[in-house]
């Protein structure tokens, strides 16, 4: 029974282990370079044109760009372009998002490349999944009219021969969110257009040589096409669209994601028409296009005006900025879906709260975590006391344990029997050492994809100058190498039990695993697991010193097992010597005893708390005392 519990805390503690790791180097996303055509990713093929292209032309040469600009102090700058009509630039205005690059400044979501953006407005056609020439183009070089309506409402309009056109921009700047009405009124006549779809572009930038060279995705700079539909966010990399745009129908949103970043587009669906979404690989530089493709238009005389809306977030993966973001679209456009807490979202949702608690209350991301760390400690105090104090019991049993497995090393059938009868007689449950591991392995697991994919702690720091990053790992190694160090303190702490080769694996295996593995964990994940591990050095610190309860059961156990191997190495006498050791006999066979210890009741006796009815026996034999039993002088028969 002690290998068996011995041999599953061993494989419960490698079998997290390793999904812990599989969770960080492997986290759970789709890949839409494996879809196949019937599973809803396609590439995209476009047809021959059929039928000339109607192209809207300003009636003036194109003039200067003129540029809209709304500040928002402390959260973005939106810069608008007459140029398309479109969005051009989109940079939180936060201290952490300044640091500048080579290629553009750290916060700018959007490309600093001319024509590129979002919300750019064309027709486009399809049939069967096929792209197709429309017969009527907007460039993007058309000259729009703007207008600053008030502090966040910004209105675009085109006048030409062949429509009317106004846009309308409306930012929630407390929730990175903007939404852009359309309505397109076509001025030719009805028959001239047959089955066309408005589309809504959008463009983001990859840095290849960073992804080429490894990099591990923690620059805002590099974004990765992604879409959510049905209940999954399936992505693509620029170098897989370079190969071949690819082509997702019935989107719920469309747009590019980094880990702790997201530029989202949200299109308002009506009925039961599907909307759906094409990404390029523009050049060679990075840069990547999504078109959102509204249901196709069929113009029929009366039926001329178009009008769409979409709805995008653009910023942090913060969940509270994601929550405002989809309170405000008056629809669902499953925003939050990005913030993946893996599978341990009952978990992790409840952490973030706390953490987003604590940090109001402090104003320190790593000393959030701490605080974190003493809550969960805290709450997970009674078991992991019960668990120590089975533990300790295990060791104080060790070497009955040595005597039974020396007795019955040929039968481990009657061992693995002789085993489970000393724990039952000791109420001691070898399987209870596991509870913290299995209690605090799916903890650590959902903070880690916690901090994988909370925009809150992204460039927030702990201690300036040393750790700037909570997403990212300690750059001075200087915390893994105190957690190991620490953790290997804890483990000489722990009562173990077993063959050295299990000890030698508990003492130095597991903190060796678990503190190499911490040198790739991000920096709030190890400094959550080393304050945990420093509670829990003095929790056994206190355990070995003070707990009444612990101490009794030990001493207890000791003395019982010392009578117990005197007894049975004296020899057996007239008068019952048996006795002695609480045995009886019968049929003249001599019955081994066996000591009975509550755990519970002898600590509580020990400390005044247990009623006399509670103290258990140290003998099977009924008696306290460790004496022999009084023998009945024998009645001399008469002789008659």
């Amino acid at each position: 029974m002690e290998m068996q519990g011995k041999r599953l805390l061993l494989a419960v503690g490698l079998a997290l282990a390793v999904m812990l790791v599989w969770n960080m180097v492997f986290p759970p996303a789709k890949d839409e370079t494996k879809k196949t055509a019937g599973s809803g990713s396609q590439v995209v093929a476009t047809a021959p044109a059929t039928a000339p292209v109607i192209v809207v032309t300003p009636e003036a040469p194109r003039g200067t760009e003129q540029k809209l600009v709304l500040e928002y102090p402390g959260k973005l700058i939106a810069t608008f372009s007459s140029y398309g009509g479109a969005l051009v630039s989109w940079q939180l205005d936060s201290k952490k998002y300044l640091k500048d690059d080579s290629t553009q400044k750290r916060g700018e979501l959007l490309p600093a490349r001319p024509g590129t953006g979002a919300f750019y407005v064309d027709f486009t056609s399809t049939e069967n999944g096929v792209r197709k020439q429309p017969t009527m183009r907007f460039p993007s070089e058309l000259d729009w009219v703007g207008t600053k309506v008030s502090e966040t409402e910004v209105r675009y309009v085109l006048d030409t021969p062949v429509v009317h056109a106004e846009k309308i921009f409306t930012i929630v700047p407390d929730a990175y969110a903007v939404k852009m009405t359309v309505t397109i009124d076509v001025k030719v006549p009805a028959n001239t257009l047959t089955q066309q779809s408005l589309a809504v572009s959008a463009f983001a930038y990859q840095d290849i040589k960073a992804d080429m060279d490894g990099g591990q995705q923690i620059e805002a700079r590099i974004w990765n096409s992604a879409t959510f539909r049905g209940e999954e966010i399936f992505h693509t990399n620029w170098k897989d669209l370079a190969k071949a745009p690819r082509w997702e129908p019935d989107i719920i949103w469309a747009g590019y994601e980094h880990p702790y970043m997201l530029q989202a587009y949200s299109p308002r669906r009506e009925g039961v028409e599907a909307v759906e979404k094409y990404s390029y690989a523009i050049g060679a530089d990075g840069v990547m296009r999504t078109d959102i493709v509204f249901p196709a238009q069929k113009f029929e005389p009366g039926t001329t005006k178009i009008k769409e809306e979409v709805v995008a977030y653009l910023g942090p993966k913060s969940y509270k900025s994601l929550e405002a973001a989809e309170a405000s679209a008056e629809f669902s456009p499953g925003f939050t879906a990005t913030v993946d807490f893996g599978w341990f979202g009952v978990i992790g949702k409840p952490l973030l709260w706390l953490l987003l608690k604590f940090y109001a209350f402090v104003g320190n991301w790593g000393i959030a975590i701490m605080l974190l760390t003493f809550l969960v400690k805290a709450a997970t105090m009674y078991w992991t006391t019960k668990s120590m104090r089975s533990m300790k019991a295990m060791a104080a049993l060790a070497p009955q344990m040595k005597v039974l497995q020396e007795k019955y090393k040929e039968d481990r059938q009657r061992l693995q029997a002789e085993t489970m009868a000393l724990y039952k007689q000791h109420k001691v449950n070898p399987i209870a050492g596991c509870l913290p591991i299995l209690m605090q392995m799916p903890i650590w697991i959902a903070l880690y994809r916690m901090l994988s994919s909370a925009g809150e702690l992204y460039q927030e720091p702990f201690i300036s100058g040393w750790i700037d990053d909570l997403t990212t790992p300690d750059p001075f190694y200087i915390l893994p190498i105190i957690l190991l160090v620490t953790m290997f303190v804890q483990a000489r702490m722990t009562p173990v039990t077993g063959d050295s080769r299990q000890q030698k694996f508990l003492q130095y295996g597991m903190p060796l695993m678990f503190g190499v593995m911490a040198f790739f964990f991000p920096s709030g994940l190890t400094l959550y697991i080393f304050t945990n591990t420093v509670l829990s050095a003095l929790h056994s610190i206190w355990m070995n010193k003070y707990d009444k309860k612990s101490l009794a059961m030990v001493a207890q156990m000791k003395a019982n097992a010392e009578a117990a191997a005197a007894a049975a190495a004296k020899p057996v006498g007239k008068g019952g010597a048996a006795g002695k050791s609480g045995a009886s006999a019968k049929n003249g066979k001599p019955v081994a005893a066996k000591p009975v210890i509550d755990v519970d009741a002898t600590a509580a006796r020990d400390s005044g708390d247990a009623d006399d009815d509670d103290v258990p026996e140290a003998t099977a034999g009924g008696s306290s005392s460790s004496g022999p039993p009084r023998q009945r002088p024998r009645r001399k028969k008469r002789r008659r």
